[in-house]
């Protein structure tokens, strides 16, 4: 154990250890592996103050490399360090530096820094535990990992123009009573806020996509309980569109050794956010991608319709694309359910290059309701000055959309 300024060293029993520990009197605790596993556990659990008493400690295990199985053990319980043993008398710095490393986040978690809910105000839980970082004090610059997830974007329609009649300070109290109601349901769900984007959020699903989507069409629920009370309130209601894609992530940190901020990076960051876009095009509140539907188990029952294959702007590569209009008014429901056949087979004539045919189809669909903008749009698509524009290129059936 290392005491008070942390030149004093001692070599003590579990007993004696253990209760150092617990009156606050340690800076930094190497617990030997080699003694008894509940004496082990007993420790760790005090210095993680687990037991409610004293206060987090740096804690370095040490063993001989044939238990290392012990040493990972422990790291995963939370151990900040480990070291073999017997010690290289030779080279002092193998160990002195892993020491001197650990006791300098005890400062840090003693101003407060390790404070869990503090810190996980700014740096969500999830995105340290994928980082395999116990906290903020561990995470180093360039640190990074590849994970499959679902992105998740939602934006609100037309705030520009809601805003400008709104003081900066209305905008503000706006804006924190809209997200108030739409962070709550994404945690519910198994995702977790990556990034508030003014009016926009971004959030992240690691697990089922089903999750996702359930986030998605519960936040759309939410959305117009929401608007009653600002109605009743005097307000304007507003309408949101919501964009989500599943891939591979590189989730990280960039920045300087002196200011470092966590992101991601992927392409699916970047589709996810212009499916969200789209929502508009198609006059839709959320888009899902092929990666997400495929992800869905066999027996879900959310309203689904394809919508083709898209390319946005500056990609290459297409994307299958589906409407989910499970929170439709209860007449678009009817109207989308009764036409499914229809609009799949005017879709199959659109993909086709049969542009009359799939033209005509999308045509009464859309006079059948009003609210059907999809079908709306892609019999507009199919009118003869479009396809004159795309020109003589070979169609592959994926239409273009012009997005940012």
């Amino acid at each position: 154990m290392l005491h008070g300024d942390a030149t004093a060293v001692s070599f003590s029993t579990p007993p004696d250890a253990l209760a150092a520990v617990r009156d606050g009197l340690v800076d930094l605790l190497l617990i030997d592996l080699m003694q008894a596993s509940h004496d082990v556990l007993a420790l760790m659990r005090a210095a993680q103050n687990e037991d409610g008493r004293g206060g987090s400690i740096p804690v370095i295990v040490c063993a001989p490399f044939e238990a290392r199985d012990r040493a990972q053990a422990c790291l995963q319980r939370g151990a900040d360090d480990y070291l073999f043993t017997p010690f290289d008398v030779q080279q002092p710095l193998l160990v002195t530096s892993r020491i001197e490393a650990a006791l300098m986040r005890r400062p840090l978690r003693a101003a407060g820094y390790e404070n869990a809910q503090t810190v996980h105000r700014f740096i969500p839980r999830e995105f340290l535990d994928m980082l395999e970082r116990k906290t903020l004090a561990d995470v180093r610059l360039g640190d990074h990992v590849l994970r499959d997830m679902t992105v998740f974007f939602v934006d609100i329609r037309d705030f520009t123009h809601l805003s400008e009649r709104l003081t900066p300070a209305e905008n503000f109290n706006f804006l924190t009573s809209y997200l108030r109601n739409v962070t709550p349901i994404i945690r519910e769900c198994g995702g977790f806020v990556d990034k508030y984007l003014g009016d926009g959020v971004m959030a992240l699903f690691p697990g089922d996509p089903l999750n996702a989507v359930r986030a998605a069409t519960e936040l759309l629920k939410q959305l117009v309980r929401y608007n009653l009370g600002r109605e009743a309130a005097g307000y304007t209601p507003i309408r949101i569109g919501m964009g989500l894609h599943r891939g591979s992530l590189m989730l990280g940190t960039i920045g300087s050794e002196d200011q470092m901020q966590t992101t991601v990076i992927a392409d699916a960051v970047n589709v996810a956010s212009r499916l969200e876009g789209m929502t508009k095009t198609f006059g839709v509140d959320l888009l899902l991608s092929g990666s997400v539907v495929e992800g869905l188990p066999p027996d879900h029952r959310f309203r689904l319709r394809a919508l083709g294959a898209v390319k946005a702007k500056g990609k290459m590569q297409s994307v299958e694309i589906f409407e989910c209009y499970d929170n439709d008014a209860e007449e678009s429901v009817a109207h989308k359910d009764r036409t499914q056949p229809q609009f799949a087979a005017a879709l199959a004539a659109f993909r086709e290059g049969k542009f009359l045919t799939a033209g005509r189809i999308f045509g009464r669909i859309a006079e059948l309701s009003r609210d059907d903008g999809p079908a709306a749009y892609f019999r507009d698509r199919c009118a003869l000055r479009v396809v004159r524009e795309r020109g003589s290129e070979r169609w592959d059936g994926a239409d273009y959309i012009e997005v940012k």
